[in-house]
């Protein structure tokens, strides 16, 4: 994962010695592979484990940044302004594979104007970017803030041109034996039963998760949207990219547990982003297709247990701290026990032993 240092500072203060946050975020987690100069800024190359998908964006590392320095985090409150028609007039939402795709949400914009997205944004993507792909640049102003958004927060997003999507549906489905479809890397992969596609009333117009469809991509004469956030399945999406041999930095998020409310928060982020920067009217609303999104279970943790399974004395006031500045929500507390209910981008939260491995890796062994 490489993230951008004058990203960074957009939700947390960098004060500190550069190579000082590398090696405590390796301590804690987070390996540094290596930090690369991009024209003014510094590409810094993380390892992030499986279990930690939330540090797939700049806010999840920022997050992390701001707990074991102690500082505040500033993280976007996007609410985009509806100012159009009710977005489920005349357009609708099929999941026909609930175990393929457990949730599909879309929002309508009308009347962008595409064209370059702004010079910072070109900047911090290209941080992000053109270390692994030495041939990339920008695409537009729409493309480029689906892609912000990606790299912000994790949560891969994708536009359809909606004047090119056929019947005012979409049906998420599995792919049908022999189907074909031609993705926007213009090559043309045989599906099969099993891959989940997002269609419209004619034709996949999506490999779920993965890549989108030459037919309906946003292009310089494209003028009404549809943003798609979705939350699809991690087995799914892992066994159609390696069957088909397609990987993309949506798929290889996909692939791990993401955070269920990233859903609403990335849609609304974008939505806001194209607004400023391309114009356009909202539609009212979003329509959501699926069932109930998952919620965390509380956990208790004795604070006898910290000095006892660590090995190190902590103060109760450094351990509460520590968890709730993680996102855990305190539930109850007393001099014996602290329960809290883990954040929902932290799935890997589910018993004790993760409350008290949390503290260890942020307080640190050493002190």
């Amino acid at each position: 994962m490489l993230v951008s240092w004058n990203w960074l500072k957009q939700y947390v203060t960098l004060d500190m010695d550069r190579e000082e946050l590398e090696n405590r975020l390796a301590m804690s987690g987070l390996n540094h592979e290596g930090t690369e100069t991009v024209f003014d800024d510094l590409a810094i190359d993380l390892e992030v484990t499986s279990n930690r998908p939330d540090c797939l964006g700049h806010i999840g590392v920022a997050r992390e940044i701001a707990v074991l320095y102690d500082l505040p985090l500033s993280i976007p409150t996007p609410n985009p302004q509806a100012t159009g028609p009710d977005v489920d007039t005349g357009f609708s939402i099929k999941i026909e594979a609930p175990e393929l795709c457990s949730r599909y949400t879309a929002r309508i914009i009308r009347g962008v104007k595409i064209g370059a997205s702004p010079q910072w944004m070109q900047d911090q993507l290209r941080t992000v970017f053109a270390p692994v792909n030495k041939d990339w640049s920008p695409v537009n102003n729409v493309v480029d803030i689906t892609n912000y958004v990606l790299m912000e927060c994790g949560q891969p997003l994708h536009a359809f041109d909606l004047g090119k999507l056929q019947g005012e549906q979409i049906i998420v489905r599995e792919a049908t034996e022999g189907e074909e479809f031609e993705a926007i890397d213009h090559h043309t992969y045989k599906l099969t039963p099993g891959m989940c596609v997002i269609a419209d009333a004619n034709r996949p117009v999506a490999i779920a998760g993965i890549m989108g469809g030459a037919d309906s991509e946003v292009s310089d004469g494209t003028v009404d949207i549809l943003i798609e956030s979705a939350a699809f399945s991690s087995i799914a999406t892992r066994t159609t990219s390696r069957a088909l041999n397609l990987h993309s930095p949506s798929s290889y998020r996909f692939e791990r547990a993401l955070d269920p409310q990233g859903v609403e928060w990335a849609t609304n982020r974008a939505c806001e982003l194209i607004l400023e920067h391309c114009g356009g009217t909202l539609d009212n609303g979003f329509i959501d297709a699926g069932g109930a999104t998952w919620q965390p279970a509380p956990v208790v943790m004795r604070l006898s247990q910290v000095e006892r399974i660590l090995g190190i004395s902590i103060d109760a006031d450094e351990v509460k701290r520590i968890l709730l500045t993680l996102g855990n929500t305190e539930t109850q507390s007393d001099d014996i026990s602290l329960t809290v209910t883990p954040p929902t981008w932290r799935r890997d939260l589910t018993r004790e032993a993760d409350l008290l491995e949390e503290i260890a890796r942020i307080h640190g062994y050493e002190k």
